[in-house]
């Protein structure tokens, strides 16, 4: 038993085929930033996308953070048996707001991010997430 198992490890280490599969690693995705020379952004309009994804960046950790804590005061409170229905749902409108407020934060940046750009330059660019969209299919 003893030699298969060495055996084996060494199939996998050699990459034998059928022993182990190379782990694929997913595409990178692009952003906006890797499309720069195709859609032409100027030096002012990726600086302003770059503070202002930097923005949603602070934010969505805070919301998070912010969820987190809300999600575990429920599960705390539901584990209580004295909670009623009304309290939890107290609680989880509360999860609630706290979600819709970080989705609409996430929508009006990146509504900011598209607006710094040209009409031209807006519609390269839904093109461009077309295509990779199609290409993903």
């Amino acid at each position: 038993m003893k030699k298969f198992l060495v055996l084996a490890a060494l199939a996998v280490a050699l990459g034998a085929p059928g022993w182990a599969q190379e782990a694929k690693q997913p595409p990178k995705v692009k952003t906006l930033f890797d499309y720069k020379s195709e859609l032409s952004l100027s030096d002012a309009q990726i600086n302003t996308m770059k503070s202002q994804l930097t923005e949603l960046n602070n934010s969505v950790k805070s919301s998070r953070e912010q969820l987190t804590k809300l999600e575990n005061e429920y599960r705390a409170m539901i584990a209580k048996d004295a909670t009623t229905p009304a309290q939890a749902k107290v609680k989880l409108e509360e999860i609630a707001e706290a979600t819709v407020a970080m989705r609409l934060k996430d929508l009006a940046i990146s509504r900011k991010i598209t607006s710094t750009m040209t009409a031209e330059q807006r519609e390269k660019w839904k093109a461009i997430q077309a295509k990779v969209r199609a290409e993903q299919k």
